[in-house]
C-alpha cells in the first residue's frame, strides 16, 4: 500500500493489522518515497548508485548546491542578491521536471530544439545545471526526495529483472489518495 504521509501509512498499517490474520508479516505499508528508498537500497547497484546513499533534505540540498553554485554553469541565472532564496526556486523547478518524469538529457534535448535564441539560452543554462546537479549529487552519494522515485523509475526501466521480481513479489498494490498523485507516482 503506498499512500503519502508517514500519518496515513502508520493508520493503514493499524488497520490492516486488526483486519488480517496473524502471520501476515511482509506487507508493505510505506509513502511513496519510504518504499521506493527499501527498493533502492536493496537495488540501487544494478544502476550504479550507491545503495548507501545519505538521503538529504530541502534544507541540505540549499547547502550543497551553495557549496557547488560555482560548478553549475549560471550566467544568466547567476544568483547576486540572496542565493539561498534563488537556489531553493531552482530546487524547485529541479523537483517539478522530476515530478514530471522528466530526466536532465530530456530537458537538454528540449531546450536544444527550441527556435527564440533568449529562450533556448535560457533553457539550456537550466538544463545543464540540473545535469551537474545530478551528477554531483551521484558523485557525492547523495539522493533528495525526488530522486527517490526517479531512480527507482530509472531501475525498473534499465533493469527488467528487478522490475519482474517485485511484480511477482506485489500481488495487489493499494494507492490512497490516488487522484493526487504526480506524473512520476503514477508512472510508479
Amino acid at each position: 500500500a503506498l499512500t503519502f504521509t508517514e500519518k496515513a501509512a502508520f493508520e493503514m498499517q493499524e488497520r490492516v493489522d486488526i483486519i488480517l490474520p496473524y502471520g501476515y508479516v511482509d506487507i508493505w505499508i510505506n509513502t511513496f518515497h519510504s518504499f521506493c528508498d527499501r527498493i533502492l537500497r536493496n537495488d540501487a547497484h544494478a544502476i550504479g548508485l550507491d545503495p548507501n546513499y545519505k538521503l538529504i533534505s530541502e534544507a541540505e540540498s540549499i547547502l550543497f548546491l551553495r557549496q557547488n553554485i560555482f560548478d553549475l554553469g549560471l550566467k544568466l541565472f547567476k544568483p547576486l542578491g540572496n542565493p539561498t532564496k534563488f537556489l531553493d526556486a531552482l530546487l524547485i523547478h529541479f523537483s517539478r521536471l522530476k515530478d514530471e518524469d522528466i530526466t536532465p538529457q530530456q530537458y537538454l534535448d528540449w531546450a536544444r530544439k527550441l527556435k527564440e535564441v533568449d529562450e533556448k539560452k535560457q533553457y539550456l543554462e537550466l538544463a545543464n545545471a540540473y545535469k551537474i546537479y545530478e551528477e554531483l549529487k551521484v558523485k557525492n552519494g547523495y539522493m533528495d526526495f525526488a530522486d527517490l522515485i526517479s531512480n527507482t523509475l530509472k531501475l525498473f526501466r534499465e533493469r527488467k529483472n528487478v522490475l519482474s521480481r517485485y511484480q511477482n513479489q506485489f500481488k495487489y498494490i493499494l494507492v490512497d489518495e490516488f487522484q493526487d498523485t504526480n506524473f512520476a507516482q503514477n508512472e510508479l
